[in-house]
């Protein structure tokens, strides 16, 4: 855990462990505002490319911001394509998050992009930030490479009706991490649009927790509100991502407006 600085913790050993991190997805891009999750006491933050504006640059600030307030991070990339795969752990990024992952063929392409030969395909750089620029970080590079993969997170996003169907050998799948369960999008999947909260998601959630269990698998999910946040922690998951940055700042600034008037 955080708590707003010091050592950042390593996120694959943390969702391992199941000790149950609280993250929040970051939309807006912004380094600052990265920082005042990290001050905020939150474990871990999730930068959104799926559905925010995230450059690289900006990845990259964000990044730095997270890392020297003792904050690990998740990239949510857009797609499961290999070289973003490669470009945001190159960065830095501690964890990898895929979107729509539907099958156990995607959730091994997911895994040989995210970790180097022989357990993977990534391409192999030792100088770029997440080695410290210098090489693999004062040691050899095979050590980083070794290091690299050992610590690098896999997380698979289950959130439709085919990933449903097909998550008993998904979970199996050797080198993912995690499997982060997306109520939003299957709530569509379900047919129960905008209802994420709806008997119909929440039981497809807890089936698919129980089933990742089984396998060894940590389970991650979102959470729309508090009280969801605490009930799925209250449930042993290893990772909740409560909320948005951007709608938690503008509820904050409603509440502070709300105090502020007489």
């Amino acid at each position: 855990m955080t708590g707003g600085g010091g050592v950042r913790a390593d996120l694959r050993a943390e969702l391992r462990d199941g000790r149950g991190m609280l993250a929040t997805f970051s939309l807006l891009g912004c380094a600052e505002v990265i920082e005042l999750v990290a001050l905020a006491g939150f474990d871990a933050v999730i930068l959104d490319m799926e559905h925010g504006p995230f450059d690289l640059q900006q990845m990259s600030r964000c990044l730095v911001a997270a890392h020297l307030r003792g904050m690990p991070v998740i990239t949510r990339v857009a797609n499961g394509d290999p070289s973003m795969i490669g470009k945001v752990l190159d960065l830095g990024a501690d964890g990898v998050l895929a979107p729509h992952i539907g099958s156990a063929a995607e959730a091994r392409a997911l895994v040989a992009a995210a970790r180097f030969a022989p357990e993977g395909e990534r391409g192999a750089h030792p100088w770029v930030r997440a080695a410290d620029f210098d090489g693999a970080s004062g040691g050899s590079a095979a050590g980083w490479f070794a290091d690299a993969n050992s610590r690098a997170a896999v997380l698979a996003m289950v959130e439709g009706a085919d990933a449903l169907h097909n998550l008993e050998e998904i979970v199996h799948v050797t080198g993912l991490d995690a499997v982060f369960l997306g109520p939003v999008d299957l709530a569509q999947a379900l047919g129960v649009p905008g209802q994420p909260d709806h008997e119909l998601v929440v039981s497809a959630l807890t089936r698919a927790r129980a089933v990742a269990a089984e396998a060894g698998l940590a389970t991650a999910v979102f959470a729309a509100s508090p009280e969801r946040a605490r009930s799925w922690l209250d449930k042993g998951l290893g990772l909740v991502a409560y909320g948005v940055d951007s709608k938690l700042i503008l509820d904050g600034l409603r509440s502070a407006r709300d105090r502020g008037r007489p």
